[in-house]
Formats: C-alpha cells, structure tokens, sequence
C-alpha cells in the first residue's frame, strides 16, 4: 500500500520530475468555496503568481516550488483537516490561513509537525509576541480600531453600535476592543454591541432595528464583504441608512458588487490601498488582472509577499525546513509590493493603516488620512 501511494504521489509530480528535481510543496490554506472566498481564492492567486515567479527566475537551489492548495472551509474543524492533508503531503511549510479562527485552531497541529505557518491576512492580536512558528506578514488589527476611532471622533463623535461576526471571534472582538477603546479615550460613546453568527444565519432586520436604537448614529462592523453588503442593504431597506466604519475583512469587490449603492460611503481601515503608486505594486496588479481575469485585493497581494518571503528564506536553507524559522527572523527589510516591511521578533510585522472609502462603487483613499 505504501509503494502504491509513494508511486502515486511520485506520478503526480512527473512533470517536474522526482529525485534531485523533486519540486519544494509549499501549502496554501484557505476558504477556497462559501461566504468567504473572496480571501480564500484570491489568497490562492496571489500565492500561484508568486510560485511562477520564482521558478521563472530559477526556483530554489535548482528546485522549482510547487503550491498545493486545499480549501479550509472557514471553519475551525476543517482548517485542521485541511491542514493535515498539507502536512501528509510534505509540504515544506504552510501558507494561510486567511481568517484568524482558522489560523488559531490550526497552529497546534502545523507546530506540533515543525512546520511554519505564515499568514497572509491573520490579524489577530492573540497571537502577537509570541516565539512560535507564526509569521505573518498583516499587522494586528488593532491600530485600525484607533484609527476609525480616531476618524469618527473627528466626524462628530456619533454614539455607535459594534456588530460582528462570532465565527470569528479572535479578530472581531480584538478588533472591536480596540475601536472601543479609542473611541473611549476620545469622548465618544459606544451604545451597544450586537453579535451575530453567519454560519447560523442572520436576521438582518432584526439585527439593524436593535443596532440602531438609543440614538445609534454610525455602526462598526466587522464582518466580511458579503455580511456588511447584507447589513448596509438592510439598514436602506429599514429606512435606517447610518455610516458603516469596517476593518481590512471586508474590503474586497465583493462588498461592490453584493451591496451595491447601499454600500457607498462605507470607511475601511487598512494596511493597504489600491492607490498606491510603487511601479512593483502597478506591475502586480497589471499582471495579476492579465493572469486571472479580474482585480487583486489585499488578499492577493499579502499572499504573493508571503510566498515571496518564504521563497527567500528557503534560498537560505538550501530548501530545507530545517532553519527556515531562523532564516525568517534574519532576512531583515523585505521590498513587499504595497511597502517595505520587516519581521520582528516574534514573527510580527509593523504597517502604514490608510483609510479607503467607497465612492459611486470603486475604492477610493480619504484624503488627509
């Protein structure tokens, strides 16, 4: 049986040849189907464009890499089984995952085989100054709390409502904690907080008529693209239309094109804008669009940093996993395509947080901010 499975496998990876040039498995995890896709796929083609680019300049120590992607189906339960597929494969190290419930309950197992797990949006800061074998190459949440905290103390300081999704706990109230916080120390105040759990299905109704009661003025929610599509088309339809304040989770085209007019006016804050300049993050977007047929997101790009980072540490270790935690944490300042960045530590990086809106159904950064 084992022969079998070894032939198998060995045939799988015929065209990049076995023996000396077996290619490097790097894994990639995330939701690859359901609510939360738009992450998950463009994660993948981030990751994908990355690998091609590497080989074309020659792999690593005369391999080439090869990414083996499996979906994780945003739920904790299925994140590991994803990732135990991963690790039998043998892969090197493991890209992912893109939402932080997956990415806690997925650690454990990754650690426990000696494999890196690097993620491209992982924003919890549950998992900040640890040494551990996470990386990441987002920054924490938190400083886009204070920040659209600091924006909504700047507009006025409405009472607000914080909504979020539970089936990402880790984040969301991370998040939220921190929003709360600023907003706290800014003399603003926060009326109410009102969970909800995609998973089990939202009555959006229901959920928009208690979040703005008791002279709610702004809500902050912090959901993916599909849910604040629902919750700002909700609140049009109950006549109850107030400004939306979100982090980076839902900051993808999907909130455009699910939530339509209802969604203009909607203030994201980020470690990214599509307004960037820098000739590397212009050729990316130009070639990711002529590769997959459509616009990269945050999504895409942090993935393709991720494989790129990754690629330059396993140059270090001559391909091995073996030292390639420590040859992580010695590279020092990276290019990246939305800016410079370099590891700390423990793993973490330190990012500009911008402010996009969205006007008249596009993407745009708040001036001033």
């Amino acid at each position: 049986m084992r022969l079998v499975a070894w032939l198998t496998l060995c045939c799988a990876l015929m065209a990049w040849g076995c023996g000396r040039d077996e290619p490097i498995l790097i894994g990639y995890s995330g939701p690859l189907t359901g609510g939360r896709a738009d992450l998950g796929v463009q994660g993948r083609n981030g990751a994908t464009l990355a690998v091609e680019d590497v080989n074309a300049r020659g792999g690593i120590a005369g391999r080439p890499l090869k990414l083996v992607a499996c979906d994780d189906g945003a739920t904790p339960e299925s994140a590991v089984e994803a990732d135990a597929q991963l690790i039998k494969a043998g892969v090197s190290a493991i890209v992912g995952h893109m939402t932080s419930a997956q990415t806690l309950a997925a650690l454990p197992q990754a650690a426990a085989a000696g494999l890196v797990m690097l993620s491209p949006t992982t924003a919890t800061p549950e998992l900040s100054g640890k040494k551990d074998l996470f990386f990441r190459v987002i920054p924490t949440n938190v400083a886009w709390g204070l920040a659209l905290a600091h924006h909504a103390a700047g507009a006025g300081r409405p009472a607000v409502c914080l909504v979020g999704d539970s089936d990402n706990l880790s984040y969301v109230q991370s998040f939220l904690d921190a929003f709360d916080q600023g907003y706290d120390e800014a003399g603003g105040h926060v009326a109410c907080r009102r969970m909800f759990s995609s998973r089990e299905g939202v009555d959006w109704a229901a959920l928009v008529d208690a979040a703005t009661k008791n002279g709610v003025g702004a809500v902050v929610a912090a959901a993916s693209a599909k849910d604040v599509a629902a919750l700002a088309r909700a609140m049009d339809a109950a006549g109850k239309r107030l400004p939306i304040l979100c982090p980076t989770w839902p900051y993808t085209r999907e909130i455009l094109t699910m939530g339509g007019r209802s969604v203009d006016g909607i203030v994201f804050a980020a470690s990214y804008t599509e307004d960037n300049p820098r000739p590397r993050f212009q050729d990316f977007m130009r070639r990711y669009q002529e590769r997959f047929g459509w616009p990269a997101n945050f999504a895409a790009v942090y993935a393709y940093e991720a494989v790129e980072v990754l690629a330059t540490a396993l140059g270090r270790t001559g391909g091995r996993t073996a030292g390639l935690p420590e040859a992580l944490l010695a590279l020092g300042q990276q290019e990246g395509l939305m800016s410079s960045f370099a590891f700390d530590a423990y793993g973490d990086v330190h990012r500009q947080t911008f402010l996009v809106t969205i006007r008249d159904g596009r993407f745009s950064a708040l001036e001033g901010d």
